[in-house]
């Protein structure tokens, strides 16, 4: 009887021990998943049993919890690096409102869910979405939440929560048919829930055993702005976008298209507004523009000079980046009557495809659709301005 009581004793002990590792990480889960900033750089080690060395990866990640977003937990920026033979190889991967892109081997792929949902849920699975399998989302806090989450409501996981006053450890084994498939070891910081360490491994004593491990820089970088937007998606990427980008809206596609739709504030505080493909009396030659650049006031002398010869009358708008109307104004001195001056055009710039390098010049028919560009600046702009502009009047 007595041992009969003992038995039940410790089942009983077992039993309430895995019901609070349950809710402690229930507790932990909920945590990282509304985690509002996260900034930090970790290396990435994949050994396999047929490589003397592992295979190493240094990972930036970039996270902020998106709790009204059913497609991702989080909007995400991750960038990567990897020694090969052949030298350095990198490439980065990017989801906010409905927006998905990954550049690997100078391929730059876009997704957008307005103009097509079925790549962020396939056969309606949003689990299985190009936005959730991209290459090192698992170690984002808000998708770690998510796992754990999966973990506590899959019988297969087993594991135990400990934790000290410096580190929460989360450890245990994947257990399947009575084989252990996987062995996981999680730390995090106390204070903070941010990982320190995470360690798998995969298929253990199998054929096709893999070990991994990652060590994050802990809190290296700390930051409370973690907004991400297209403008500063390319302008951190910039040459991927420049070089490799396919979509529809680059701005080496733009020529044979409508103009995208242009709204923006003017220098006078007015609201200027062109429906994409609006039809014009005249052609037009839009200018987009930073003043920060040196060579822009040149920009601006050698399309005036231009226009001046045109033999048809060409309207110009002047779509400065600039926030500031007194920059501007600075630079572009009055008016001339033909002429609107924009301010905060970077959505036109986006739209356009122009992102973060000025100057672009694009000319523009009656019929509103884009005849040609010219993307910076050279000596020669002036004539080059004269000829394009001649050919989308139709001369």
């Amino acid at each position: 009887m007595i041992k009969k009581f003992i038995v039940c004793s410790v089942a009983i002990i077992a039993m309430v021990s895995y019901v609070s590792a349950k809710n402690k990480l229930s507790l932990i889960a909920d945590s990282l998943m509304q985690k509002e900033c996260f900034k930090d750089s970790c290396s990435y080690e994949v050994l396999l049993p047929s490589f003397s060395d592992p295979i190493s990866y240094s990972v930036y990640l970039e996270s902020m919890a998106a709790s009204g977003d059913t497609l991702s937990p989080c909007d995400y920026y991750i960038s990567w690096q990897m020694p090969t033979p052949s030298g350095m190889s990198s490439g980065f991967s990017a989801y906010f409102e409905g927006n998905h892109f990954r550049f690997r081997d100078k391929r730059l792929q876009e997704y957008h869910y307005a103009d097509d949902p079925v790549p962020f849920a396939p056969a309606g699975n949003t689990s299985k979405g190009v936005q959730l399998q991209a290459q090192f989302t698992e170690l984002l806090p808000q998708f770690l939440g998510e796992k754990f989450k999966e973990m506590i409501n899959d019988s297969t996981f087993v594991f135990s929560v400990t934790e000290n006053h410096e580190i929460i450890k989360i450890e245990g084994v994947r257990r399947i048919s009575g084989y252990d498939c996987a062995e996981y070891t999680y730390l995090l910081e106390r204070q903070t829930l941010n990982p320190v360490k995470f360690e798998f491994e995969n298929n253990p004593g199998q054929l096709g055993e893999q070990s991994i491990t990652v060590r994050f820089q802990s809190s290296a970088l700390s930051d409370s702005d973690c907004s991400l937007n297209l403008e500063n998606l390319i302008s951190r990427q910039n040459e991927a976008f420049e070089k490799y980008r396919e979509s529809a809206f680059s701005l080496e596609n733009l020529p044979g298209r409508p103009l995208p739709e242009i709204s923006s504030p003017t220098i006078g505080g007015e609201r200027f507004f062109r429906a994409a493909g609006q039809k014009t009396a005249s052609p037009s030659i839009m200018v987009f523009l930073d003043t920060s650049v040196g060579s822009t006031p040149k920009v601006v002398e050698a399309v005036r000079n231009a226009v001046a010869y045109l033999p048809v009358a060409t309207d110009v708008v002047w779509a400065f980046i600039d926030k500031r109307a007194d920059d501007v104004a600075e630079i572009i001195g009055k008016p001339l009557p033909s002429e609107t001056v924009l301010i905060s055009a970077s959505g036109a710039a986006r739209d356009c495809g122009v992102g973060a390098v000025t100057p672009v010049v694009l000319f523009v028919g009656k019929d509103g659709i884009v005849k040609d560009f010219v993307r910076g600046f050279n000596q020669e702009l002036e004539s080059i301005v004269i000829q394009k502009s001649g050919i989308a009047a139709g001369l």
